[in-house]
């Protein structure tokens, strides 16, 4: 690309050049040729002027015209040896009858020489008279081919030292692009992230700052793409995970139903596993498909009385609360709040349970609350539980993740995919979920609710 660029550059300068050289070259010498034959005209012209007023003289002194010949010799002798001190030569005839007026100018060389002649009559009444006139214009016609050479032997430097700045100045244009060139091919090989340096601002430094912009925006990407494979592997391995241990303990119970004899008690009992596995698959699966369902959804909004709500969280959950001696206070600064009920509810009553599983038995004070920051409405769910680690803070949104691997599901592990409906819940809300948590302290999570614009 860039020799390409350079000899189409190159032969369109030398064809600017050249062409520039040849048009002022043949100025020149038409414009020297026509000047030599006007001067030459100009001069023929004041000589046969003179010439033939010098004559006038001799033939007034000779009425009848006997004896002027001599007298017209000395004076041609005079104008000869004059002008051919000049470069000119002069002829004169006569002849018997007088001429038409006429002068013809012609430009001729002669060997390595050159000439402008000139011939015609004197002015009446001296026609019989004609002059020939040869004026040597060597050095003119010299000093006007040497300007000529001087200006292509110049033009030939010129464009040899052009052709190098040219070949400079597209090194200089090109090493960016081939910088740019470099760092797309390492970006093609898998290196994301390539950064060129940026320098001035030109256009080739726009492109630079564009390619950055981009090479920042494909590592970004790739990075996401690739933490987006990683939760999704994740989700099927505790998917399987979480299907596997219900459906190995259904098979265990079936098979030993079928082989063993069982006692009635035995069998009730076997029986009462085999159905709380087979309830825990029917909940994942209602879950995972309530997790796809509100990917899209568009929750009917109504006004949410903020008190009322509370105080059905709190009966909802008075039974779990006294098992577990946990206290739940509700604090509702904020009037309503807009959203769907059921779902609202839902979430809200995830979190708290979430929250009281994580508080010490007896020792646990879950406080619930909701609060107007510059025109938004915060509800907040506080705890002094057990917290959260700060490494596993930002995955435990992700459906299944756990945060204790080694937590059944009857020690309060659950399935795993509460956090994960909360924040979709909250997402289609609009509204933003946050989580803050210090382990051995407990957890804040808040709910931040734009009103509508």
């Amino acid at each position: 690309m860039r020799l390409k660029t350079f000899i189409a550059a190159y032969m369109l300068f030398l064809g600017i050049l050249f062409i520039s050289i040849g048009i002022v070259s043949t100025h020149m010498a038409n414009s020297t040729t026509y000047m030599l034959r006007e001067k030459a005209a100009r001069e023929f012209q004041t000589i046969t002027t003179s010439l033939a007023r010098e004559i006038a003289a001799v033939y007034s002194r000779f009425p009848g015209g006997y004896g002027t010949r001599e007298p017209v010799g000395e004076i041609f002798s005079r104008f000869l040896h004059y002008y051919g001190q000049h470069g000119i030569d002069l002829g004169l005839t006569q002849s018997i009858y007088e001429n038409p007026a006429y002068a013809t100018v012609s430009f001729q060389p002669v060997g390595d020489e050159h000439f402008i002649f000139i011939y015609g009559t004197l002015p009446n009444p001296f026609r019989f008279y004609s002059l020939s006139y040869r004026l040597n214009v060597t050095a003119n016609i010299t000093d006007m081919q040497g300007i000529q050479q001087y200006l292509w032997v110049t033009s030939i430097i010129v464009s040899l030292v052009a052709a190098v700045l040219l070949y400079v100045i597209l090194l200089k244009i090109f090493k960016p692009l081939e910088v740019v060139a470099v760092a797309a091919e390492k970006i093609t090989e898998g290196q994301y992230g390539q950064q060129i340096t940026v320098t001035g601002r030109n256009e080739l430094a726009a492109v630079a700052v564009a390619f950055n912009r981009m090479s920042a925006q494909i590592e970004a990407q790739i990075q996401e793409l690739e933490e987006e494979n990683e939760r999704k592997q994740q989700f099927v391995d505790n998917f399987a995970h979480e299907i596997r241990t219900p459906l190995t303990s259904i098979f265990g119970y079936a098979e030993y139903l079928q082989k063993a004899s069982l006692r009635e008690g035995e069998l009730l009992e076997s029986a009462e596993y085999i159905m709380s596995e087979a309830n825990h698959m029917k909940n994942v699966a209602n879950s995972l498909l309530e997790l796809a369902t509100l990917r899209d959804y568009q929750p009917e909004k109504t006004q949410i009385f903020i008190p009322e709500l509370f105080i059905e969280i709190k009966q909802s959950l008075e039974k779990t609360l006294e098992e577990r001696g946990i206290e739940l206070r509700i604090q509702a600064l904020a009037p309503y709040i807009d959203g769907q009920p059921d779902l609202i509810k839902a979430l809200l009553l995830n979190l708290c349970a979430n929250a009281i599983s994580s508080c010490e038995q007896g020792k646990g004070i879950v406080r619930l609350s909701a609060s107007i920051e510059k025109d938004n409405i915060i509800i907040s769910i506080d705890d002094n539980g057990c917290g959260i680690p700060s490494d596993k803070l930002s995955k435990v949104t992700e459906p299944f993740f756990r945060i204790d691997k080694a937590r059944s599901r009857n020690n309060q592990g659950g399935a795993g995919l509460g956090l994960a409906l909360c924040k979709q819940i909250a997402h289609v809300h609009e509204a933003k979920m946050t989580i803050a948590s210090t382990q051995g302290i407990g957890t804040l999570v808040r709910l931040t609710f734009t009103p509508p614009k």
